[in-house]
């Protein structure tokens, strides 16, 4: 880094040359692609003899995505330079060129220069001409970067320039743009943020911007972090090259991250394949701002594809440095508190105050580098600024020891400003403003706000600070204690003349390897009534059970690296009972060595916002912060060999991240209530159990949870089930219930059954009537008359079986299906489609999908699909937009494998589903003749555009499929043509009806009721049906229905006849087979209705 000091005379040749190679290693295979420019007509191997070439030279060799660097630093030379000049730069361009030749690769130029300006406005004006000349003699002519004064007052330059641009009423030739690009990513995130706010300025259409927060939507629940997140090619780099490509332009742009971003890849036209096509359009951008101080050395070493290097000095040689740099400092304050929301009365709001935190922050880091002091700038950089004075309360605000939102206003500021350590630590600022007495004497400094006391030995029943009537801020680092305490030391400690009243001032306290037995000890604890600060490190068997209940205006806790004790008995409440304040907890590196090994919080004892525990926590069991709503980070990480439970229920926490511990012991996990949940990351094998006992995840309220159910997850996304896969295999060995319903609807919960919404249930054996309460109020509002005085009648099913209860070791998993917060579609209506992993649902045994206004499907099994092996149990119910219940998506993942689906399924109950028209899709090959082995019962209710239930193949024909049906019931359906048509696409049915007809036997087909389903021809379409062991039909308003089931078991004696309830009419236009084939009307005993059919009029109603 250069000091701030006057550029030589004019006279003056050429100041220095230094030549620098870094990471010359070349990859196996090089290509010449082009050396620059450097070779003219009549000139030897330097650099072209013209009267613009630029005072300093950076020259760079690229070898693939590797550089190679000639930097030729010949600063301070003058434009019209002699020949002999030419020829000294022009051997460094030389030995450059020859270079690159040998490894035949591509070197370019840089252009570099300083500008001397005393203002921002000066350096602006200097800027504006240098991009307003066209100069193509280097690659990237129009891409300039600004270094500012040594880093500072970079970004106000480049402000000052755009708001010229902005408000000029006329510009020059060369100075006028159809648009100015800002893009502030000072406060770098991602490329992908960097992308968002290119997407705004340039107005894209809200299609972009979507697909932008989709994808990391999609990214937030995999995890990934937000710095790793790229930015989205392709589509949105073609919309914005489309947009500029026919206007000239100028970006300026404030990149906050630690490397050159070449726009041209984001879609910027700037240069084409070295054409230059597009060297009119301008950009202009720097590292530096806002408080960003990088090196010089790293600012070059990032610099890629830049083509001007510009750098600002001072023009007056007898300017005292003090007062530029404070020029400088409180311009870039006047930045930063332009760009912030300072409403709220917000020290931010005052770049005087700003500035000077600033200076003194520069000045400790300085001190801390000549005296090798450590200040700990990281945890105490804005405890210093309120506990030294130089930021004090404003007119009108309450005290300081009262105001907890001055501390964290400070904190915010403290986050603005990221110091470079190599930037203060390698350079002279022997000339910047100093602010800070370097040395304190007791006995004169009555007046210290801060002492630092280190390697000290001192009596602690009477230290020397308490003459410090003014003292907020107590550092202790290796101190001991003159005299053996003994037993009494503590009290002899508070009591002492004026200790009270010390401790009583202070604010900020950090204790660091030195015995805590009588400074923090319960007595005294109770005298720090105004500390915002404690910091303890290398603590010695302390008891912290004496926290408890202590600190009222605590902000931030940190004990680290220290032997614990937490009493001998149970505490009575929590450990940060009574700091209401709390937002800080760092517990990193402790061991417990003895009393409850537990850290517990409540919702009514802080508002604790992060907890930190870094490199593990040796003894602790159990991590209780259920309550803490504000809790947003967590971070764990290192050994917790005894760790069991961790709950943060009721906590912000979006991403729980677990991934850096060791917890081979951690069994119980409880995240109720946690509605910002994205994703959980899992430790890696043999550093965490196989699964959890205990795993509870709830991210929407409810009214109840089932206590009972050691593994209960509720999400209103089901993408946060991907965060379960590391756990795959518990659901090898439980079964899962899973529930699917809109927001707002409740679950029903694992003890729901049908006889809930039942008033009377019938039964084979009784004669008593049953009413199911939603085909009730179906019918009412479907099968109600014109007239308003038509009477209602009531349709009799049979009872859903009931869902079989689940051991408490089993998991239950409920999904809303509209996640919280998910915008709109571009189409008229809403819909929705659920993805949950494979491995869940080839472990689901019961799945109840109820009340859902959005889903148009069941559930899709991902990557692979899924057989659903274990499923018995599928009830789906009140669902308007779905429009299949199981595509073949979800029935098979490869045609290679197994193809028995839903072998175990003994009950399917569907009801109410109006655009449904499958129950199971077709599918591209046959069923395996082992698929619904298991299916006992099947209920179909108001899906008036459903055409089928199951289509057949023959190999489920010749199998074992269906084998266990016995009941089918079937009601209000009024496009039904099969319930299990016939696949006759297959080759083998093909091959097959060549031969004879199609019989489909029901060995255990007990009961069959159909109802209101006019359009239906058969049960399996042409195929003939055989039903050895059926016992009853109950069949209303099926008047297109011809053939019913053949009966019997074959032999001459009729044991018993087929109960069969319909209507005399249809039964008199049956189609029979005769008694060989089973099928003949003595094998039936009909029963017909008194009154069927409604009366209808045989005269007209007109007088």
């Amino acid at each position: 880094m250069r000091n701030l000091r006057a550029p030589p005379p004019v006279s003056t040749r050429i100041r220095h040359q230094q030549i620098l190679l870094l990471r010359a290693l070349p990859p196996p295979r090089l290509r010449l692609d082009r050396l620059a420019a450097g070779r003219r007509q009549g000139l030897p191997r330097g650099l072209a003899q013209d009267s613009r070439r630029p005072p300093g030279l950076r020259l760079r060799l690229r070898v693939g995505a590797r550089w190679l660097r000639l930097i030729a630093d010949c600063h301070y030379v003058r434009r019209q330079t002699a020949v002999g000049d030419n020829a000294a730069a022009g051997n460094i361009w030389t030995a450059g060129t020859e270079l690159a030749e040998g490894l035949n690769t591509h070197c370019y130029i840089m252009r570099t220069e300083v500008i001397l300006a005393d203002t921002i406005e000066a350096a602006a004006e200097r800027i504006l001409i240098e991009i307003s000349s066209d100069d193509t003699h280097t690659e990237r002519s129009n891409v300039f970067y600004f270094d500012g004064w040594d880093g500072l007052g970079a970004s106000a330059v480049l402000r000052a320039v755009a708001q010229r641009l902005a408000t000029a009423s006329e510009a020059p030739a060369g100075l006028k743009f159809d648009q100015v690009i800002n893009i502030d990513c000072s406060k770098w995130v991602s490329r992908r943020a960097m992308q968002r706010v290119i997407a705004e300025e340039l107005e894209l259409p809200a299609e972009f911007m979507e697909m932008i927060e989709t994808r990391d939507e999609e990214d937030d629940y995999r995890g990934e972090d937000q710095s790793s997140r790229d930015v989205i090619p392709q589509v949105i780099n073609r919309e914005i090259y489309q947009r500029l490509q026919n206007r000239r332009f100028l970006v300026i742009f404030y990149n906050g991250s630690s490397e050159e971003i070449d726009l041209a890849n984001l879609g910027f036209p700037l240069q084409d394949l070295g054409f230059h096509l597009y060297s009119s359009n301008k950009v202009l951008w720097t590292f530096q701002g806002s408080f960003r101080l990088m090196p010089m050395t790293k600012v070059t070493r990032a610099l890629g594809t830049t083509g001007v290097f510009l750098s600002a000095t001072s023009s007056q040689v007898g300017q005292n440095p003090h007062v530029f740099w404070s020029y400088l400092v409180l311009q870039e304050a006047a930045q930063l508190v332009a760009g912030k929301d300072n409403t709220g009365g917000s020290i931010i709001g005052d770049p005087t105050q700003v500035a000077e935190c600033f200076l003194y922050l520069l000045d400790l880091c300085l001190m801390g580098h000549h005296f090798i002091v450590d200040y700990d700038l990281e945890t105490h950089g804005c405890n210093y600024w309120i506990c030294d004075g130089i930021i004090y309360v404003q007119h009108g605000q309450r005290e300081v020891d009262r105001d907890i939102g001055l501390w964290k206003a400070v904190e915010a500021l403290q986050r603005e400003m990221r110091m470079d350590v190599d930037y203060y630590h390698h350079h002279d600022h022997q000339d910047m403003p100093t602010h800070i007495v370097k040395c304190a004497d007791f006995r004169v400094q009555a007046m210290l706000d801060f002492s630092n006391l280190s390697y000290c030995t001192f009596s602690f029943s009477s230290p020397p600070f308490l003459c410090c009537q003014s003292l907020r801020f107590l550092w202790l680092d290796h101190c001991q204690d003159m005299l053996e305490s003994g037993p009494d030391g503590a009290a002899q400690m508070w009591e002492a003349d004026g200790i009270q009243q010390c401790f009583q001032r202070l604010w900020v306290l950090d204790v660091r390897y030195t015995c805590c037995d009588q400074i923090l000890s319960g007595r005294m604890l109770e005298f720090m009534t105004q500390l915002r600060v404690l910091n303890v490190i290398g603590a010695e068997d302390w008891d912290m059970r004496q926290l408890q209940g202590q600190l009222p205006n605590i902000c931030k806790l940190g004990v680290a690296k220290s032997t614990i004790q937490c009493g001998t008995t149970l505490w009575n409440g929590d450990l940060l009972a009574g700091s209401k304040h709390l937002r800080f907890l760092d517990l990193s590196g402790n061991e417990i060595i003895s009393g409850k090994s537990c850290i517990s919080a409540t919702e009514k004892s802080c508002s604790l916002e992060t907890i930190v525990i870094h490199e593990g926590y040796a003894g602790l069991e159990k991590i209780s912060l259920a309550g803490c709503a504000q809790l947003e980070n967590v971070l764990l990480t290192g050994s917790f060999n005894e760790l069991v439970s961790l709950d943060i229920s009721g906590s912000a926490v979006k991403r729980l991240d677990l991934s850096a511990m060791i917890v081979l012991k951690l069994d119980e996990i409880i995240l109720l209530d946690c509605n910002m949940l994205r994703a959980i990351l899992w430790p890696p094998e043999g550093r965490k159990k196989r699964y959890p006992s205990k795993l509870r995840i709830q991210t929407k309220k409810e009214s109840s949870t089932p206590s009972y159910m050691w593994w209960y997850i509720s999400v209103y996304d089901e993408r946060l089930l991907w965060s379960l896969l590391p756990l795959k295999q518990y659901f090898n060995y439980y079964i899962v219930h899973v529930e699917i319903s809109s927001p707002g609807r409740l679950p029903d919960g694992l003890a729901c059954t049908s006889d809930e919404m039942i008033l009377e249930v019938t039964t084979p054996e009784g004669n008593n009537t049953s009413i199911y309460v939603d085909v009730a109020k179906g019918h009412l509002l479907h099968v109600k008359g014109d007239e308003g005085d038509s009477p209602i009648s009531f349709t009799r099913v049979w009872p859903c079986p009931r869902a079989p209860d689940l051991v408490q070791q089993n998991c239950y998993l409920h999904i809303q299906d509209w996640p919280q917060g998910r915008k709109p579609q571009r189409t008229s209506q809403k819909t929705a489609t659920i993805t949950i992993p494979d491995t869940i649902c080839n472990s689901t045994g019961i799945i109840h999908v109820h009340d859902s206004l959005y889903i148009t499907r069941m559930p899709d099994p991902a990557p692979s699909g899924a057989v659903w092996d274990y499923l018995f149990w599928c009830r789906v119910e009140h669902c308007p937009k779905m429009d299949c219940v199981f595509t073949s998506s979800s029935m098979v993942g490869a045609e290679n494998r197994d193809d028995r689906i839903f072998w175990r399924l003994a009950t399917l109950w569907v009801s109410q589903l109006p655009k449904a028209r499958f129950i199971w899709s077709s599918r591209k090959h046959e069923i395996s003749g082992h698929s619904f082995e298991y299916l006992n019962f099947v209920h179909v209710d108001f899906c008036p555009r459903l055409t089928h239930v199951l289509p057949l193949s023959m190999a489920l024909i010749r199998g074992s499929g269906l084998d266990s049906l016995t009941t089918l019931e079937i009601v209000w359906c009024g496009d039904l043509r099969a319930v299990f048509p016939l696949d006759t696409d297959a080759q083998s049915y093909q091959d097959h009806r060549r031969n004879q007809a199609i019989t489909v036997e029901f060995p255990s087909l007990e009961r069959i009721h159909l109802h209101e389903s006019p359009k239906l021809h058969g049960l399996c379409g042409r195929g003939r049906v055989y039903a050895p062991k059926l016992e009853s039909m109950v069949i209303r308003g099926c008047w297109n229905l011809t053939r019913i089931p053949s009966v019997g078991d074959g032999g001459d004696r009729i044991t018993k006849k087929v109960k069969c309830d319909c209507e005399k009419e249809w039964w008199d236009r049956l189609e029979w087979d005769g008694l060989e084939e089973r099928h003949h009307p003595s094998l039936y005993e009909p029963t017909h209705p008194k009154y069927y059919k409604k009366t209808l009029l045989r005269t007209s109603v007109l007088r």
